[in-house]
């Protein structure tokens, strides 16, 4: 379905050489841009064109082409909560689509890309990958091919629920899906890779000068993704799917890019923004990406920052005012609909040089106000209802209650029957299915990781579910993520080794340190494991051993104290089961902290069915927490914590440290001190 009008054709080049076809809308309205302040003017280049024709000079083609773009959306397409089971305001695809309207408003040449993680991220995904026999089209395909959507990469989400999954989602989008770094078999250089979707698309547009003569311009996308994908999702895309690294993909598709006529190349990154100098296997590549010759401008995304904007800190080829990357235009419009990012290209027609077009100017802006309802956002609602409505009856499902209120507030800094219940679920299942075989032998333990806890997604981003009925919504809430059940055998020293690095959350604080920052806020809260089968003690005067990422960094640093299993010493020794999840078991197999573990069982169902499986057969769950760990006493020592709106009603949990609300920040964050 098409929202704008006439239509051009678009082709895009196969991995093979061969050609697709799409239809693609264009608009023929006045061209304008938008200053900070909102006001539309347009580019000085037409104060110049004017006094040329006045003049009677015969002057060279200007065109300006707009670029629109989304990422990280995580299937969040109407501005509602289905965790909390309320409308939200705020975010979502549907909101922005206003903004989408009003840009293509305002420029007559526009082009709208979706920057990849689009399938993964609420209760609507985790329906749609669980329905048995489906057979509509996926919900944001629906809602990319509604809002007339021009190319997307894929994220490294893409892939969480399975390859087969992911290859027969695309089959209904109706618009190239591009990654130049993610192969199904290697080649001997990256562009002799057989890529899992074609690794670009060259779209032909006829677009309007300023003159309103037409043109036709060959606008060539090019996408890439985390080569860490082959690692954090292992046991989804092992024997299918390899990776390459970004940079060096880069350089070995965008000469052919090129070559093939592309008037101007836009990179599709699902990467962070990082150094300018390129580091082999680099996650955070768009800097980089940009400081290439043939690259006219960058769409950047993934780590859910915004840019231009005062997220991102200056940095050489890093300019967050004007929104510069390498000296080139980028974006990066945040998470789940908050942005819309917006990149204006003045293009001037050259009479010599390889390449027909050449960009003179061009700016870079987010936007993220509200704007009222438009023909777009009705149509799309639309299109996109009976997914709702059908994810609303999936997601009231009863399945049992629970006895205590189960949230995730306080889980970095106290016990949580939010993760008790989660660890109790896992153990459960193991112990079941290594029943009968060698590994029952094994004494067990299941990890836990409150995967909503505050961060980048603000303060409602914790889960808060009352005691009471439990329904199929807070699996997802409990376990956002559809990671999948892994156990490893592991050593006592490697369990201790393993906890060490969950521990690199914390600060190093200083014993009679006042109102101390307990938590870094650069380490993701889900890194942060705890082990309820075992008690221990965390020791913050400590510097962490492990960074998050597993590399060791202080090998005579112990922040792990006082190990015990069934009121004994753990044995360092001694061979136990771990229940984790297929991230951090990967991560495990491949980082420095000493682990080496064997894989004991990994049949790929998801943590989630496990949790959901568990409360309908045990009926009513929940108890107060267990003091499983505690951070070792530092007298006359304070440290401040944030946590979410409702936290208040839950500070029981902190009783201990004798907790103070200190107030409520401008971002809705609540802050509290802690004696330690």
């Amino acid at each position: 379905m098409s929202l704008r009008g006439q239509e051009a054709v678009s082709t895009w080049s196969a991995p093979g050489g061969d050609d697709s076809t799409y239809a693609a809308p264009v608009i023929t309205t006045s061209p304008a841009t938008e200053t900070r302040s909102g006001q539309l003017v347009f580019p000085v280049a037409d104060s110049v064109k004017s006094v040329n024709s006045a003049a009677g000079l015969q002057t060279a083609p200007v065109i300006d082409l707009r670029l629109i773009a989304t990422s990280d959306l995580h299937a969040c397409l109407l501005p509602y909560d289905y965790c909390a089971n309320r409308a939200v305001a705020g975010r979502s695809l549907s909101e922005i689509s206003r903004q989408i309207a009003r840009a293509r408003t305002e420029c007559a040449n526009s082009l709208l890309f979706d920057n990849g993680d689009f399938l993964q991220g609420n209760p609507l995904a985790d329906y749609v990958a669980s329905a048995p026999r489906r057979k509509r089209a996926h919900p944001v395909i629906t809602a990319f091919n509604t809002l007339g959507y021009d190319a997307a990469t894929l994220g490294n989400h893409e892939f969480n629920y399975g390859v087969p999954f992911l290859s027969a989602t695309l089959k209904d989008a109706r618009f190239p899906v591009v990654s130049a770094n993610i192969a199904t078999r290697l080649g001997t250089s990256p562009s002799r890779d057989q890529t899992f979707v074609p690794p670009f698309a060259l779209l032909k547009r006829r677009f309007a000068d300023r003159d309103g003569r037409f043109h036709t311009l060959r606008i060539g996308v090019i996408g890439f993704a985390p080569p860490q994908i082959e690692l954090w999702d292992r046991d989804q895309v092992a024997g299918r799917i390899r990776m390459r690294d970004i940079v060096a993909s880069a350089q070995a598709w965008l000469p052919r890019l090129k070559a093939r006529g592309a008037d101007v190349i836009v990179v599709l990154a699902h990467s962070g923004i990082g150094a300018m100098t390129p580091q082999d296997g680099m996650e955070n590549a768009a800097t980089a990406l940009a400081a290439l010759p043939e690259v006219d401008a960058v769409i950047a995304g993934h780590s859910h920052l915004a840019f231009p904007g005062p997220g991102i800190e200056p940095a050489p080829g890093i300019d967050p005012v004007q929104g510069l990357l390498a000296g080139k235009p980028a974006v990066m419009p945040g998470h789940s609909g908050s942005h819309l990012g917006l990149i204006d290209l003045v293009l001037t027609r050259t009479s010599h040089g390889p390449r027909r077009w050449h960009v003179s100017a061009s700016t870079a802006r987010l936007r993220w106000r509200s704007e009222p309802a438009k023909a777009t956002e009705v149509a799309l609602r639309k299109a996109i209802g009976p997914d709702h409505r059908a994810t609303l009856a999936w997601s009231r499902r009863v399945l049992g209650e629970s006895r205590v209120d189960l949230h995730t507030h306080f889980a970095t800094s106290a016990p949580s029957a939010a993760l008790d219940l989660i660890s109790a679920a896992k153990a459960d299942y193991a112990s079941r299915a290594i029943a009968g075989t060698c590994w029952a032998k094994h004494r067990l333990l299941a990890s836990a990781a409150p995967f909503r806890s505050g961060g980048r997604s603000g303060p409602d981003n914790f889960t808060d579910i009352p005691a009471g009925l439990l329904r199929m919504r807070n699996m997802s809430d409990l376990y956002v993520f559809p990671n999948t059940l892994v156990a490893l055998a592991v050593t006592g020293a490697e369990i201790c080794n393993w906890l060490e690095q969950s521990a690199a959350l914390f600060h190093q604080i200083a014993p009679g340190a006042s109102d101390a920052i307990l938590h870094d806020v650069t380490v993701p809260s889900f890194t942060f494991e705890v082990l309820p089968g075992l008690s221990y003690a965390i020791d913050l005067s400590q510097p962490a051993r492990f960074d998050h990422h597993g590399q060791l960094v202080n090998p005579s640093a112990r922040r792990i104290v006082g190990v015990r299993l069934d009121d004994q010493p753990l044995d360092p020794d001694e061979t136990f089961v771990l229940v984790t999840n297929n991230h951090r078991a990967s991560l495990a197999m491949t980082n420095a902290s000493g682990l080496k573990p064997q894989v004991v069982l990994s049949n790929g169902v998801r943590t989630q069915q496990v949790l959901a499986d568990y409360i309908r057969s045990v009926g009513t769950v929940g108890a107060p927490p267990r003091r499983s760990w505690h951070f070792l006493p530092l007298p006359g020592t304070s440290v401040k914590i944030t946590a979410g709106r409702a936290s208040q009603a839950h500070l029981d949990d902190l009783a201990s440290f004798r907790p103070e609300h200190l107030g409520t920040d401008s971002n809705g964050f609540e802050h509290y001190r802690l004696y330690l």
